[in-house]
């Protein structure tokens, strides 16, 4: 039986440093091929989860040259009634086989005290996990805003 040829792309997992200090490899990246709306040129995240801030995680862009870091939440762990109406069209570029390989998150605006926090519920994050890319989606519906309450 003969063997199939192929090209085998090697990823490269030299570790880096963020700018705040956190090691990644490029088998961490979420590629955003559009960037995110006001910040269109930061286009790889890494999302870390740290224990000690859950349940944010934190996305921090690794474009060189790009200082950029957001707090990040999955929205129904605080709105558990949240259901964007997103076209399929819009997550089309995502290329989702399998719903399980679908990640939502929402930005926070942290702020002190956190009972003052707020999320973005009108710009949700989508990523799939599997493929290694994401989108922001802004929708238009009137039930949410971006500056939602996170603790009531």
């Amino acid at each position: 039986m003969e063997r199939a040829k192929g090209t085998r792309i090697e990823m490269d997992n030299t570790q880096k440093i963020t700018s705040s200090g956190v090691p990644w490899t490029e088998s961490q990246v979420i590629r955003f091929p559009a960037g995110l709306p006001g910040f269109e040129h930061a286009r790889k995240f890494i999302i870390m989860s740290v224990p000690e801030h859950q349940p944010f995680h934190w996305m921090e862009c690794v474009d060189e040259g790009n200082n950029i870091r957001f707090a990040i939440i999955n929205p129904l762990s605080f709105r558990p009634d949240y259901q964007p109406k997103i076209k399929k069209e819009e997550l089309a570029s995502l290329d989702i086989k399998d719903p399980k390989d679908l990640l939502l998150y929402v930005i926070v605006t942290l702020r002190t005290p956190l009972v003052e926090s707020t999320a973005n519920l009108m710009g949700p994050l989508f990523v799939n996990i599997r493929e290694k890319v994401g989108k922001q989606i802004i929708i238009e519906n009137d039930a949410y805003s971006l500056r939602e309450r996170i603790i009531p």
